[in-house]
């Protein structure tokens, strides 16, 4: 089964549908082969959160109310796919090599050499002590703070996206950022500060610190995102309705938009 999860990489990296639905599927493996990884499972909630968001893009580009222009949104929207999209390139390849056993073959410049480093600290400390709660906090940690500094070059500080980064700092300077939706929970998590990399890097801590290192709000997460299938509209979630996803961003579309989308990352800069 991880064979052919590992060669389906680019079926499932197709849009924000089929990576979050392909996260949940993976963490489903780690929780009836454990240890489960939680941080698979934060990957598949801030990859909902991050549909939620282009289809609050398509809905402003719907209204048409003149707020911001046609092409800065339609940048923004870019801006939020490419950096789903590396992520999963990267996370997808390096988390199933550790579940094959074969985080030794790892090599820059496939993934980051942060990774090649973090999941044999994290193998050993498993071994010498099981998956104990700090060893498990750790490996989230550290992969948090590798995607965050795998798109922070890439993308939320590339020349291309200045409009958009413009856009998010505006929101936020207006204090009209939403909370992440984090599903049977109370807790109200915001970046407050996507542009800064620790902001981001703090927020995905705050996640598992506040949420997720609850083994038993972990599995009623779980059994909620199994059984609300993801669509990007915040209906699904109990919110104002939005469009669908895929009505908003079909894939022939985002690929017309722009032709390096979904084009390999640039070399490794950290």
């Amino acid at each position: 089964m991880l064979e052919r999860l590992l060669a389906e990489l680019d079926a499932r990296n197709l849009d924000n549908v089929t990576r979050t639905e392909s996260y949940l599927e993976l963490y489903a493996y780690t929780a009836t082969h454990p240890p489960d990884l939680p941080w698979v499972l934060m990957a598949h909630l801030v990859s909902r959160n991050g549909g939620y968001l282009m289809s609050d893009v398509a809905e402003s580009l719907r209204r048409d109310d003149g707020v911001f222009a046609k092409e800065a949104l339609e940048e923004l929207f870019l801006f939020l796919e490419r950096a789903n999209y590396l992520i999963f390139l990267d996370a997808w390849w390096h988390v199933i090599h550790h579940l094959l056993g074969r985080s030794a073959a790892l090599r820059v410049p496939r993934v980051p050499r942060f990774v090649t480093e973090c999941w044999p600290r994290y193998e050993a400390r498993v071994r010498a002590d099981g998956p104990l709660p700090d060893v498990e906090k750790s490996l989230v940690f550290d992969l948090v703070t590798n995607e965050q500094n795998f798109i922070e070059r890439r993308v939320v500080h590339h020349p291309l996206f200045s409009r958009a980064r413009a856009i998010v700092g505006f929101i936020e300077g207006i204090d009209r950022e939403a909370p992440l939706v984090l599903p049977c929970t109370d807790q109200r998590i915001k970046v407050a500060g996507f542009a800064q990399l620790r902001r981001r890097i703090s927020t995905g801590w705050r996640i598992f610190d506040e949420v997720l290192a609850d083994r038993e709000k972990r599995r009623e997460i779980y059994d909620w995102a199994r059984a609300h299938p993801h669509t990007g509209s915040r209906s699904v979630c109990g919110g104002k309705p939005t469009m669908a996803l895929r009505d908003a961003w079909p894939v022939s579309r985002v690929n017309a938009m722009w032709d390096g989308i979904h084009a390999p990352p640039e070399a490794d800069v950290w």
